[in-house]
C-alpha cells in the first residue's frame, strides 16, 4: 500500500493510493465471473465466452467499474488505516490510472473528524444543586400509592363529576352520518383524563346514570383521520354507570400493606430517603452535564456539518425503530402529531450537535490522557452484554470481532474521560 496525503484543508482531505496489478486482477476476475452469465458471442453459449474475447471485443475497460466496486472498499480501508484518518463521510473517487500489468491509482476526497484543541477540562469549578425534600413532596408520593391502591365503588344519588369513571356507550356523527371508528359500547372513561377529544369529558359532567344526551365537539386540526380533522361532530351518548375511587386510609395498616414496614412513620421515612436519593442522583447528573458543557466550551474545533447530519439520521433511525416497536408507522406518527420528517429532524438537531461535540472532546481528552483499557476490562464489559439474553460472559466475548471490540473500547475510553472531568472538578 502506497497511500499519500495530497491536500488537507480543515476536515477535507484528499489522498491517493495505489493498488498492485495482482489486486486489480482479482477485481477483474470477479467482475468477469459476475458478468459472464449474461454475455454471449457467436459460436459460444451464454456464460461460456472467454474473458479475453470479451476484452478484445469491448475493451479491458468493460470490467473496470465492477472490478473497482469489488476491490475499492477493502483497499480504501487499508489506506485510511495507514494514513491514520477517521472518515465521517462517503468518499468520492477519481481514477488516475488503471490497467492490467500496472494496477491502479485512486485519488479520494473525504471528510474526516476535526482536530480538537482542548482547553481546561480538569479542575473545573462547578456548583451542585442542594438537595431538599419537603413534607409535601413525601405526602404527594404517598398519595400516588394511595391512589394506586384505591378500589372502585358505584356512585349513587349524584350526577357525574370530574374524577369519576363513566361507563358510556356512544356513536359519532358528522353531518348526520355515522363515521367509522366513532362507536363503542360500555366504554370506561375516566373524566378528567383527557383521553377523548377536548370538551367531550366535560359534557358528561352533570349527567345521571341512564341519561342519553348529545356531546358536541370539534376534532383537532392535527387529528390522525384526515377526513375528520378540524371538523365538528356530534356524539350520541348514553351514561350507563358511574364509579369513583375509594381511597384507603393512610395509617399503619396501609403502610404494612404497600411496603415492608409496619408503621406509617417508617414508611414515610423510607419514601423520604428514596426521594432524597433520586434528587441527589439528579443533582449529580446535572452537575456532570454542566462540567461536560464547560469542557466543550473551552475546546476549539470546527465540526463538519456532515457529522451533525449523520447523528440526526442515526437518531431518526432509532426513533423510527422505537415507533415500530409500538406498532406505529412514521406516516401515522406525522398525521397524529401534525408534524413532518423535516420538523422532527430540526427538533433533533440541537441534541445531535451537543452529542457530537461532547463525543469529540471526550475522545480528545482520552487521547491526551493516554487512557488505556486492558483486555481484562474490555472482556468484562463485553461479557456483561449477553446477560439479558441468557448468554455466558465467555460466549459473548467470543461473538465480538475486532471491529466490535474497538467500538466498545472507544466507548469505555470516552466514559473514563468523562469520569476524569468529574473527579477532578472543584465542587462549590
Amino acid at each position: 500500500m502506497n497511500a499519500t496525503i495530497v491536500s488537507k484543508e480543515k476536515s477535507n482531505v484528499k489522498f491517493s493510493f495505489e493498488i498492485s496489478a495482482e489486486v486489480l486482477e482479482s477485481g477483474m476476475s470477479h467482475a468477469y465471473q459476475k458478468a459472464k452469465g449474461r454475455l454471449s458471442m457467436p459460436g459460444f453459449r451464454k456464460g461460456k465466452v472467454p474473458r479475453k474475447l470479451i476484452e478484445a471485443e469491448y475493451g479491458e475497460g468493460f470490467f473496470y467499474e465492477d472490478a473497482i466496486n469489488f476491490i475499492f472498499p477493502q483497499e480504501y480501508g487499508k489506506a485510511v488505516e495507514e494514513l491514520g484518518l477517521e472518515p465521517v463521510s462517503r468518499p468520492t473517487l477519481d481514477v488516475e490510472y488503471i490497467g492490467s500489468g500496472k494496477g491502479a491509482k485512486f485519488v479520494v476526497d473525504v471528510i474526516v473528524k476535526p482536530e480538537v484543541t482542548l482547553g481546561q477540562y480538569k479542575g473545573l469549578e462547578v456548583e451542585k444543586d442542594s438537595v431538599e425534600v419537603t413534607e409535601e413532596e413525601v405526602l404527594n408520593e404517598i398519595k400516588k400509592s394511595q391512589d394506586k391502591n384505591a378500589r372502585m365503588v358505584e356512585v349513587t344519588g349524584r350526577p357525574a363529576q370530574m374524577g369519576d369513571t363513566a361507563k358510556i356507550s356512544y356513536e359519532g356523527f358528522q353531518d348526520g352520518v355515522a363515521f367509522a371508528g366513532g362507536q363503542a359500547d360500555e366504554y370506561d372513561l375516566e373524566l378528567g383524563s383527557h383521553h377523548f377529544i377536548e370538551g367531550f369529558e366535560e359534557q358528561i359532567v352533570g349527567h345521571n346514570v341512564g341519561d342519553a344526551f348529545d356531546v358536541n365537539v370539534t376534532f383537532p386540526e392535527a387529528y390522525q383521520a384526515p377526513e375528520l380533522a378540524g371538523k365538528p361532530a356530534v356524539f350520541k351518548v348514553e351514561l350507563k354507570g358511574l364509579t369513583e375511587k375509594e381511597l384507603p386510609e393512610l395509617n399503619d395498616a396501609f403502610a404494612e400493606d404497600v411496603s415492608d414496614f409496619s408503621t406509617m412513620e417508617e414508611y414515610k421515612n423510607d419514601v423520604k430517603s428514596k426521594l432524597v436519593a433520586a434528587k441527589e442522583a439528579k443533582a449529580v447528573k446535572a452537575m456532570e452535564d454542566k462540567l461536560l458543557d464547560m469542557a466543550v466550551s473551552n475546546a476549539t474545533m470546527e465540526v463538519p456539518e456532515v457529522m451533525y447530519e449523520n447523528k440526526v439520521d442515526s437518531m431518526m433511525s432509532d426513533f423510527e425503530q422505537n415507533m415500530a416497536n409500538q406498532g406505529i408507522s412514521m406516516d401515522l406518527y406525522f398525521q397524529y402529531t401534525g408534524s413532518s420528517e423535516e420538523q422532527l429532524k430540526a427538533n433533533m438537531e440541537p441534541t445531535a450537535k451537543k452529542s457530537v461535540d461532547a463525543r469529540l472532546v471526550l475522545e480528545a481528552i482520552a487521547a491526551a490522557e493516554d487512557i488505556q483499557i486492558s483486555k481484562e476490562e474490555l472482556d468484562e464489559e463485553i461479557g456483561g452484554y449477553g446477560a439479558s439474553f441468557g448468554l455466558s460472559a465467555e460466549d459473548t466475548v467470543k461473538m465480538f470481532g475486532a471491529e466490535q471490540r474497538k467500538l466498545v473500547e472507544d466507548d469505555m475510553k470516552v466514559r473514563a474521560a468523562a469520569k476524569l472531568i468529574n473527579e477532578s472538578a472543584v465542587v462549590k
